[in-house]
Protein backbone atom coordinates (compact mmCIF):
# COMPACT_ATOMS: atom_id res chain seq x y z
CA UNK A 1 0.00 0.00 0.00
CA UNK A 2 1.71 3.38 -1.43
CA UNK A 3 0.28 5.66 1.21
CA UNK A 4 1.49 3.73 4.31
CA UNK A 5 5.29 3.70 2.79
CA UNK A 6 7.28 5.27 5.85
CA UNK A 7 8.61 7.73 3.12
CA UNK A 8 5.28 9.28 2.12
CA UNK A 9 4.67 9.78 5.87
CA UNK A 10 7.71 11.65 6.26
CA UNK A 11 7.37 13.81 3.72
CA UNK A 12 3.68 14.32 4.81
CA UNK A 13 4.74 15.47 8.08
CA UNK A 14 7.85 17.54 6.94
CA UNK A 15 5.03 19.30 4.54
CA UNK A 16 2.82 20.08 7.47
CA UNK A 17 5.56 22.07 8.91
CA UNK A 18 6.33 23.77 6.04
CA UNK A 19 2.61 24.71 5.05
CA UNK A 20 1.91 25.58 8.43
CA UNK A 21 5.19 27.74 9.01
CA UNK A 22 4.71 29.41 5.40
CA UNK A 23 0.71 30.40 6.09
CA UNK A 24 2.38 31.90 9.45
CA UNK A 25 4.64 33.96 7.41
CA UNK A 26 2.31 35.55 4.92
CA UNK A 27 0.03 36.33 7.50
CA UNK A 28 2.94 38.16 8.60
CA UNK A 29 3.52 39.89 5.99
CA UNK A 30 5.77 37.57 3.75
CA UNK A 31 3.79 37.02 0.72
CA UNK A 32 6.15 36.70 -1.41
CA UNK A 33 7.58 33.43 0.25
CA UNK A 34 7.11 29.85 -1.80
CA UNK A 35 7.69 26.69 -0.39
CA UNK A 36 10.45 25.81 -2.51
CA UNK A 37 12.76 29.17 -0.14
CA UNK A 38 12.41 26.68 2.58
CA UNK A 39 15.49 24.99 0.85
CA UNK A 40 17.31 28.14 1.64
CA UNK A 41 16.15 28.81 5.24
CA UNK A 42 16.51 24.97 6.05
CA UNK A 43 20.45 25.13 5.24
CA UNK A 44 21.95 28.41 5.07
CA UNK A 45 22.60 28.39 9.02
CA UNK A 46 23.39 31.92 10.46
CA UNK A 47 27.16 32.17 9.33
CA UNK A 48 27.94 32.63 5.26
CA UNK A 49 27.48 29.77 2.80
CA UNK A 50 28.70 29.77 -1.17
CA UNK A 51 26.16 28.71 -3.34
CA UNK A 52 27.74 25.32 -4.28
CA UNK A 53 27.88 24.09 -0.81
CA UNK A 54 23.95 25.06 -0.35
CA UNK A 55 23.32 23.66 -3.13
CA UNK A 56 25.14 21.06 -1.93
CA UNK A 57 23.22 20.66 1.41
CA UNK A 58 19.24 20.94 -0.20
CA UNK A 59 20.27 18.57 -3.26
CA UNK A 60 19.68 20.47 -5.60
CA UNK A 61 21.24 22.28 -8.35
CA UNK A 62 23.90 24.78 -8.19
CA UNK A 63 21.16 26.59 -11.21
CA UNK A 64 18.08 25.59 -9.33
CA UNK A 65 19.53 27.29 -6.01
CA UNK A 66 21.13 30.06 -7.34
CA UNK A 67 17.47 30.90 -9.02
CA UNK A 68 15.88 31.25 -5.40
CA UNK A 69 18.37 32.92 -4.21
CA UNK A 70 18.12 35.63 -6.58
CA UNK A 71 14.47 35.76 -5.50
CA UNK A 72 15.02 36.06 -2.44
CA UNK A 73 17.49 38.45 -2.47
CA UNK A 74 15.06 40.73 -4.62
CA UNK A 75 13.01 40.16 -1.48
CA UNK A 76 16.07 40.96 0.75
CA UNK A 77 15.66 38.23 3.03
CA UNK A 78 19.80 37.16 1.86
CA UNK A 79 22.85 39.13 0.83
CA UNK A 80 25.47 38.38 -1.57
CA UNK A 81 29.08 39.10 -1.02
CA UNK A 82 32.62 38.30 -2.67
CA UNK A 83 33.89 35.16 -0.65
CA UNK A 84 37.48 36.28 1.09
CA UNK A 85 38.61 32.72 0.34
CA UNK A 86 37.46 32.72 -3.08
CA UNK A 87 37.20 36.04 -5.11
CA UNK A 88 35.14 34.49 -7.46
CA UNK A 89 32.81 33.00 -5.30
CA UNK A 90 30.01 34.80 -3.67
CA UNK A 91 29.08 34.43 0.21
CA UNK A 92 25.72 34.55 0.88
CA UNK A 93 24.02 34.78 4.33
CA UNK A 94 20.63 35.86 5.83
CA UNK A 95 19.94 40.05 6.27
CA UNK A 96 18.40 40.96 9.27
CA UNK A 97 15.03 40.51 7.79
CA UNK A 98 15.78 37.04 6.96
CA UNK A 99 17.38 35.80 9.92
CA UNK A 100 13.46 37.40 11.75
CA UNK A 101 12.14 34.71 8.91
CA UNK A 102 14.35 32.29 9.75
CA UNK A 103 13.16 32.58 13.26
CA UNK A 104 9.53 33.06 12.63
CA UNK A 105 9.99 29.33 10.90
CA UNK A 106 11.59 27.99 13.99
CA UNK A 107 8.72 29.45 16.14
CA UNK A 108 6.57 27.86 14.23
CA UNK A 109 8.27 25.04 14.18
CA UNK A 110 8.37 24.96 17.98
CA UNK A 111 4.68 25.03 18.04
CA UNK A 112 3.81 22.40 15.71
CA UNK A 113 6.06 19.78 18.02
CA UNK A 114 3.60 21.23 21.26
CA UNK A 115 0.82 20.48 19.60
CA UNK A 116 1.92 17.22 18.07
CA UNK A 117 3.31 16.30 21.90
CA UNK A 118 -0.14 16.82 23.01
CA UNK A 119 -1.73 14.64 20.69
CA UNK A 120 0.77 11.74 21.15
CA UNK A 121 1.10 12.56 24.95
CA UNK A 122 4.46 14.19 25.90
CA UNK A 123 6.46 10.66 26.81
CA UNK A 124 5.32 8.81 23.30
CA UNK A 125 6.17 11.97 21.22
CA UNK A 126 9.59 12.04 23.17
CA UNK A 127 10.25 8.75 22.68
CA UNK A 128 9.44 9.38 18.78
CA UNK A 129 11.74 12.44 17.95
CA UNK A 130 14.56 10.24 20.08
CA UNK A 131 13.27 7.42 17.30
CA UNK A 132 14.17 9.39 14.90
CA UNK A 133 17.24 11.31 15.56
CA UNK A 134 18.55 7.76 16.72
CA UNK A 135 17.71 6.79 13.22
CA UNK A 136 19.37 9.84 11.85
CA UNK A 137 22.57 9.19 13.68
CA UNK A 138 23.03 5.40 12.61
CA UNK A 139 22.11 5.58 9.07
CA UNK A 140 24.23 9.01 8.42
CA UNK A 141 21.54 11.00 7.12
CA UNK A 142 22.45 14.48 6.69
CA UNK A 143 19.78 16.95 8.29
CA UNK A 144 19.55 20.82 8.63
CA UNK A 145 20.43 20.78 12.17
CA UNK A 146 24.19 21.05 12.31
CA UNK A 147 24.45 24.70 10.28
CA UNK A 148 21.93 25.96 12.97
CA UNK A 149 24.04 25.37 15.98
Amino acid sequence: MLDRVLPRTLLALGRTFEKRALSALHADGHLGLRPSHFAVFSYIGLGTVRVSELADRAQQTQQGMGKTLRELEQMGYIERAIDSQDRRAKAIKLTKNGRKVAEHIANTFSAIRKEQAEQLGQKDYETFVALLDKLVGVTGLETPAPFWK
